[in-house]
């Protein structure tokens, strides 16, 4: 089940899918729910790299450094959410956190938690200690009974994000939102960071958290892959007007792994120009069943993982969507198919599309909606790389769908 935020007044809900609030849910009791998050966006340290070391908490009277653990014995590191740079702890039957019960009238003083990542061989260092801790304050509410470290993850929350991170220099504003209570400094003497922020919360109810929608979600990176499919073969069939040769696709691939685009190239915020968006995009163009559609500048992809009727998206942070969709026979013609694998969407040039003073919206080649937007001035709009998603869809392709790239392999 995907969910979705919506805000109604000063009160913020988890949607469903069909638009109805997910039902109220609350703890019978005063609880804080820790949810230690580390921010992750290199490639080379993995989960098993990393290890929360410590969580404990300081009791209410406490004058010295005598703190209380409350980490599980069965805590569980994952990547919960769909961008992979986001570390979460959890347990074996839980994916966002743990809870612990709680005294209003003598409340925890502060959590501190400990990181241990193992950096790469390169780096000079083996290992980087990463301590965290947050000044705890606690406002009750008719809201719920729930005092949860997920509250700071919304944008229109004051607190900083309560997330350590593994450089200093990534938590930027983004993270910790004006909060001048934020502090990040270095331990030299054990060389490692430390941060230090303070949390007011709000209590709510369970429901009221995006965490509870993260628990069901089911990722691509969670699915045992097909090596064949029985099922939507005709629905996959016909989303296309035409089929890629593997040789084709592979060397699109091929050219988005091997050209490395350097930041301060002139096309860098350009990907249409670049050669493996260009090759596949002649492709379409010299071929194309319809000759009006052989404008094509920029793609998208969506690979089958599993023998259902999903596709997911190159789009890293984009969710699956059905196979059977009504709305694909309108871009039936702006897509071609690789096998069971792989549909493969063509799309107009950023510059010939509609912008307007807060909206903007891109097409596909045969007119349909392939990207839009509303709030987003038009000069902004106009400077965004729209073809980047298609280019690292490309050059990701053979991380993200393995079964997929041997079986193109096994096709030249």
């Amino acid at each position: 089940m995907q969910t979705a935020i919506q805000k109604i007044g000063d009160t913020h809900l988890l949607i469903t899918p069909d638009g109805k609030p997910l039902p109220h849910k609350d703890s019978g009791s005063p609880v804080l729910h820790i949810l230690p998050e580390l921010f992750n966006p290199y490639r080379e340290i993995g989960l098993s790299h990393i290890t929360l070391v410590t969580a404990t908490l300081a009791p209410h009277d406490s004058t010295s450094p005598v703190s209380v653990s409350v980490l599980p014995k069965d805590v569980v590191i994952r990547q919960p959410y769909p961008s992979a740079s986001y570390c979460v702890a959890g347990t074996s039957a839980r994916k966002m956190g743990w809870e612990v019960p709680i005294d209003l009238d003598a409340p925890p003083r502060w959590l501190d938690l400990k990181w241990e990542v193992q950096l790469p061989s390169d780096s000079g260092q083996e290992t980087l200690a990463i301590h965290h801790r947050f000044v705890l304050e606690f406002n009750l509410t008719q809201q719920g009974r729930v005092f949860s470290m997920d509250q700071t993850s919304t944008f229109y929350d004051q607190n900083a994000r309560s997330i350590s991170f593994i450089k200093r220099e990534d938590a930027t504003p983004e993270f910790t939102k004006g909060d001048e209570s934020f502090i990040a400094y270095r331990q030299s003497h054990i060389h490692g960071l430390s941060f230090h922020q303070t949390l007011n919360l709000n209590s709510c109810a369970w429901s009221d958290l995006i965490c509870t929608g993260i628990e069901d979600l089911v990722l691509e990176r969670d699915i045992e892959p097909a090596t064949q499919f029985t099922t939507y073969k005709e629905a996959h069939h016909n989303n296309a007007c035409c089929e890629i040769l593997a040789a084709d696709l592979y060397n699109a691939i091929r050219l988005a792994r091997e050209v490395i685009v350097p930041e301060e190239a002139t096309y860098f915020n350009d990907s249409e120009q670049h050669p493996a968006i260009k090759f596949i995009c002649q492709w379409w163009n010299d071929l194309a069943p319809d000759p009006a559609t052989r404008i094509a500048a920029q793609i998208q992809i969506d690979v089958r993982i599993a023998d259902d009727n999903l596709y997911w998206s190159g789009m890293s942070e984009k969710t699956p969507w059905p196979i059977d969709g009504e709305w694909r026979a309108k871009s039936r013609n702006a897509c071609a198919r690789w096998d069971e694998y792989v549909l493969i969407e063509f799309a107009q040039s950023k510059t010939a599309n509609f912008y307007n003073a807060h909206s903007f919206q891109v097409f596909n080649v045969v007119g349909q909606d392939f990207w839009s937007g509303d709030g987003v001035p038009c000069e902004e709009a106009k400077t965004w790389d729209f073809a980047r998603e298609g280019l690292e869809a490309l050059r990701s392709f053979p991380e993200r769908f393995p079964v997929a790239w041997e079986k193109l392999k096994a096709a030249l």
